[in-house]
C-alpha cells in the first residue's frame, strides 16, 4: 500500500537479525571473562615445598624396618638405628608444620668399605610413612629438605655420612662414548664403585622367596653415574623393573685418562631378593 516491495522488506529484516547476532557473539568473551571462576588477578595457590622430592631415589637412615616413623625436627640430627634402606618417594606434602612422606622400599644400600650384610633390619617393610613435625607453618622448601635430609639422604649425603667424599655433579647432557676396550689399558684409573644397592621386591602374591646374583653391563660417565645399562641375567619384565629402580642410587669414582674424567664401560654383580 505504501509502495514498498515485500522482498526488500524481508531482506532488510534478515540483515538486521544477522547484525544483532554478530553483536551478541562479540559480547560473549567479555561476559565469560567476568565469570567467578576466572577472576583477574586471583592468587595462585603455592606449590607444596616438598613436591620436588616425589619420584626421587633416596636412602632412609636408621629406621628402614619401621612401618611408621614419627619424629620431631629436633630429633633428626641425633636419630639412631642400624637399618638403612633405599626408597622411592611416592608422595610428600607439608601442612600445619608437619611433613608427611610415603616411601616405598626398593633396595639395600651397599658400600665398598662395609660388608654386604652391614645393616641389621628386623623386618622388611614395603612402605614406610615418615612424618616430621615441629616446623614453622611457612617453612621454605630449602629449610624442610635440609632438615629432613638428616634422615632421608641423597646418595652423596649418605657417602659423606660414611666418610666418603663424592662431589661430582650430575652431567646436564649425555656423556661421550666410552673409552674403547682396546684403549682401556691407557687409563690412569678405572671406575671405582663407591655406593650401590641390592634390589628388593615383595612378591604380590606372598608366595615366592628368592635371592640371587644379577649381572649387568653399563657405562660409568665422567659424572660417576651409571647409564646405558643392559642386564645380562634374564629376568621377567616386572623383576627387571624392580632391579632398574635402584640404579639411580649408584655412585662411582669416575675413570680417568690422565687427569681427565672419562666414560668407561663396566660389568657388575649385585643381589636381587624377593620376599613375602
Amino acid at each position: 500500500m505504501n509502495g514498498s516491495k515485500p522482498g526488500a522488506m524481508a531482506g532488510w529484516g534478515r540483515g538486521t537479525v544477522l547484525a544483532a547476532v554478530a553483536l551478541a557473539l562479540a559480547a560473549v568473551p567479555a561476559c565469560r571473562s567476568g565469570a567467578p571462576g576466572a577472576k583477574a588477578g586471583a592468587p595462585i595457590a603455592p606449590l607444596d615445598p616438598l613436591r620436588a622430592l616425589v619420584g626421587q631415589t633416596l636412602i632412609l637412615r636408621h629406621r628402614g624396618d619401621d612401618k611408621t616413623v614419627a619424629l620431631k625436627r629436633g630429633q633428626l640430627a641425633s636419630l639412631g638405628g642400624e637399618c638403612d634402606v633405599v626408597v622411592e618417594v611416592r608422595s610428600a606434602d607439608f601442612a600445619r608444620g608437619t611433613a608427611r612422606l610415603n616411601l616405598q622400599m626398593i633396595g639395600r644400600p651397599r658400600l665398598a668399605r662395609r660388608g654386604a650384610r652391614q645393616e641389621r633390619c628386623g623386618s622388611d617393610q614395603p612402605e614406610t610413612l615418615l612424618t616430621v613435625s615441629g616446623f614453622e607453618a611457612g617453612a621454605s622448601a630449602n629449610d624442610l629438605q635440609s632438615a629432613i635430609g638428616e634422615v632421608l639422604q641423597t646418595p652423596e649425603a649418605y657417602l659423606r655420612a660414611h666418610g666418603l667424599t663424592f662431589d661430582v655433579p650430575a652431567a646436564a647432557t649425555p656423556a661421550a662414548a666410552p673409552v674403547p676396550a682396546t684403549a682401556e689399558h691407557l687409563l690412569a684409573a678405572r671406575p671405582e664403585r663407591l655406593l650401590w644397592a641390592d634390589a628388593v621386591r615383595q612378591d604380590p602374591a606372598h608366595r615366592v622367596r628368592h635371592e640371587g646374583q644379577v649381572e649387568l653391563e653399563g657405562v660409568v660417565g665422567p659424572d660417576g653415574r651409571l647409564r646405558d645399562v643392559r642386564l645380562l641375567t634374564p629376568l621377567s619384565v616386572e623383576h627387571e623393573e624392580s632391579v632398574r629402580r635402584v640404579l639411580p642410587a649408584w655412585r662411582y669414582q669416575p675413570g680417568r685418562r690422565g687427569t681427565e674424567r672419562v666414560a668407561v664401560r663396566v660389568r657388575e654383580q649385585f643381589v636381587f631378593r624377593i620376599y613375602f
